[in-house]
């Protein structure tokens, strides 16, 4: 499955690095991502860029993977935590340019709090649902994995100087070879199982005593390709966004 993916990606002209080591922070041993991948066509234009470095992490499952437990809007919602990003220089000047968490914001109509796997029972017809060690652990090395490459960027980027605008997002994805499927409440209040291509968990864990949040995007392996189109689509539009603002404002005068 990883190598079908870094086919059809390269294929999609993306940059993809498979098998990325990355150190357990409890253990301390090395660990991999199945593997990481950026636009091949996205680059710095008039100073300025944006860019996603997706995270992908693959299951193959025989049944489905299930998301269940809506995640309703509240006031503590960690949704800042939501949107993994960070930018040069410091402060970022292109705010008055794109609303990064109106943008790239998680759909609360497609947010879960819980996830399952269904398997079947030895020697019977009927399916059991359980949290498979695999998939928790894929979740909790996007998590982790996606934290730490932030953090690196951030360290990098104390005092960058403003000669380069950059927006850069990190996003963590577990793609599923099989069936994905949502459970939600009908308005009758019975449950309504939904076949779907994308789905959102929101992954609470913790980094020692820090408790932290990561909204990874669960997707079919058939919907990779058109759901990396979609973000490297709105990372252009963000792109010509803070361009034309930086050219606009006559900020390269400064430099």
């Amino acid at each position: 499955m990883e190598s079908r993916i870094v086919r059809s990606l390269t294929a999609a002209d993306f940059f993809v690095e498979p098998n990325v080591a990355h150190r357990d922070p409890r253990t301390s041993k090395s660990r991999e991502i199945d593997l990481t991948a950026e636009d091949a066509t996205a680059g710095y234009s008039a100073g300025c860029a944006v860019k996603t470095t997706f995270i992908i992490e693959a299951i193959n499952n025989r049944y489905p993977v299930v998301l269940l437990t809506e995640r309703q809007s509240t006031p503590n919602a960690d949704f800042e935590s939501y949107v993994k990003f960070s930018g040069t220089p410091d402060p970022w000047p292109f705010l008055d340019a794109v609303d990064v968490y109106e943008e790239r914001a998680t759909d609360w109509r497609n947010l879960f709090s819980q996830y399952c796997a269904l398997s079947k029972k030895s020697g019977k017809d009927e399916l059991m649902a359980s949290h498979p060690d695999d998939i928790y652990t894929s979740l909790l090395k996007l998590a982790e994995f996606t934290e730490s490459q932030l953090s690196e960027f951030n360290e990098w980027a104390v005092g960058s100087l403003g000669e380069y605008w950059r927006l850069f997002f990190w996003q963590p994805m577990l793609v599923v070879s099989g069936q994905l499927m949502t459970v939600k409440h009908a308005s009758n209040g019975e449950l309504q199982f939904e076949e779907t291509a994308l789905a959102r968990l929101e992954f609470n864990w913790h980094d020692g005593e820090v408790r932290k949040t990561t909204a990874i995007e669960v997707l079919r392996e058939d919907f990779l390709i058109s759901r990396l189109d979609t973000i490297r689509a709105q990372d252009k539009a963000m792109a010509n966004r803070i361009r034309a603002y930086r050219e606009a404002n006559h900020l390269d005068d400064e430099r």
